[in-house]
């Protein structure tokens, strides 16, 4: 996939969830609303953020040689 198709893709994914934030906000109720919305958002940012990084520590360690992830849940017993 080049750049610019890329790109497009980009614009039209930021344009489309610009759009859900307004509507959100237009059918809120006014005071509470506001609240609620920008805690959505915050929520929202901060879950694709963290996604970001992991696609990029995925791809800095793929780039590095280790292709090795950390593991989730628990250990086992070295005892």
């Amino acid at each position: 996939m080049n750049g610019y198709l890329k790109a497009v893709i980009g614009a039209i994914i930021g344009a489309a969830t610009a759009g859900g934030w307004l509507v959100v906000d237009l059918l809120l109720p006014e005071p509470i609303g506001d609240y609620l919305l920008f805690a959505l958002m915050g929520l929202a940012n901060a879950a694709i953020g963290w996604q970001v990084g992991r696609v990029l520590e995925k791809k800095r360690n793929a780039e590095n040689g280790n292709l090795e992830t950390p593991r989730k849940g628990l250990k086992t017993n070295s005892n």
